[in-house]
């Protein structure tokens, strides 16, 4: 009985620490979760923070329309991937509105060469939608094994590096066996980058 109520009162605590609200310091999260936590969670589970506002929190899978899913915090922050390429956020206040990834999803398929074009379409500090297009390249594809909380997965991973006037973005994405494990992704000039890592499959 005791190994019981143990393993519910860790359960509650993961689940209090990764729907928290994304105000919380990314190292504050981070430092909360085990891998004995997370091998208790039978639902997809991931782990989102953003470098530009230096915070971070759990996102549950909520919603799938077609191929893109949505992701949520526990205070309504929405993150929409294709592919598990970002395309759309919502609740950040500055939001990225859409993106047009296809031909970055041709790129990690290998299926494309040279450079491509990406658009993004995002909210500015006035709330006003601002159109901004970028001309990218696969820089890098390489074999590598990473460690998610103790757990290692094989994946392939592409460096994707991004111009647009005024601005480089470089993109990383380690995917295998189905599943985006890990990201970096250019959000937008206000939140900056999110980093992905998906704790539970």
């Amino acid at each position: 009985m005791g190994a019981v109520l143990e393993m519910m009162r860790n359960l509650v605590i993961l689940t209090l620490v990764l729907l928290a609200a994304c105000s919380r310091p990314a190292p504050d999260v981070r430092s909360q979760i085990s891998r004995a936590q997370l091998n208790e969670v039978t639902e997809p589970l991931m782990l989102a923070e953003l470098d530009g506002l230096g915070t971070a929190a759990g996102v549950t899978r909520v919603a799938t329309n077609g191929d893109i899913v949505t992701w949520q915090t526990g205070d309504k922050v929405g993150l929409s991937f294709r592919s598990g390429v970002l395309v759309a956020t919502r609740g950040l206040g500055q939001d990225l509105i859409s993106a047009d990834v296809s031909h970055t999803r041709a790129a990690l398929r290998g299926e494309r060469q040279g450079y491509y074009t990406k658009f993004h379409s995002y909210l500015d500090g006035e709330h006003q939608t601002r159109f901004r297009s970028f001309q990218c390249i696969v820089t890098a594809r390489t074999a590598e094994q990473i460690v998610i909380f103790e757990r290692v997965h094989a994946t392939t991973k592409v460096e994707e590096t991004c111009h647009s006037p005024g601005l480089r973005v470089d993109n990383a994405y380690w995917f295998g066996d189905g599943i985006m494990w890990k990201s970096k992704q250019w959000v937008s000039p206000f939140a900056g980058y999110l980093l992905t890592e998906r704790l539970v499959r």
